[in-house]
């Protein structure tokens, strides 16, 4: 069946992506040292480095060339280019499930407040705001939603799993 959008015919050919890559991370240091992006910390081979190292990555990169490689790692920033592209959540649960990186995993970029609850669900725990969010209305964010309905990254207990830990105590 050829779906039709008034007379244009299949409506596949006019979705067309609209996310504009970035040039450069937003970021290139945090507070306790530099942060590299994919290809440098890569690069580096396994040589230590004398102070801390973060890694950013990039909407385009593949969080699993790190695998094996996060020995030293203790933060990770995950840019937004835009807050329309999910690619960051993506990492982010890679980063957690797939990885098992149990350090930071900072989310950066254009980071707004209505992403802060999804962000943490799926494993970010740390989150640069961009610059005309207010940071009282972020901290409220998390407490959007009292109940989750499914598994994620974070590892919060979801209503079914609530529900039977209640009757198995009842019981």
């Amino acid at each position: 069946m050829e779906l039709i959008n008034q007379g244009q015919g299949d409506v596949r050919s006019l979705i067309r992506p609209n996310v504009k890559q970035p040039e450069a991370p937003s970021v290139s240091a945090w507070e306790h040292g530099t942060l590299l992006t994919l290809p440098e910390w890569l690069a580096r081979d396994g040589a230590s480095l004398a102070a801390p190292v973060g890694i950013v990555l990039m909407p385009t990169d593949d969080p699993l060339a790190l695998a094996g490689h996060l020995d030293g790692v203790t933060v990770i920033a995950v840019e937004f280019a835009k807050f329309s592209d999910g690619r960051g959540y993506s990492i982010a649960t890679l980063l957690r499930s797939r990885l098992g990186f149990k350090g930071e995993i900072r989310g950066v970029g254009d980071v707004l407040i209505d992403q802060l609850f999804a962000m943490a669900r799926c494993g970010i725990d740390s989150f640069a705001l961009r610059g005309d969010q207010d940071v009282e209305a972020a901290k409220r964010a998390f407490e959007t939603f009292p109940a989750v309905y499914q598994w994620a990254a974070d590892e919060r207990d979801f209503v079914l799993a609530t529900q039977a830990n209640l009757e198995r105590e009842a019981a």
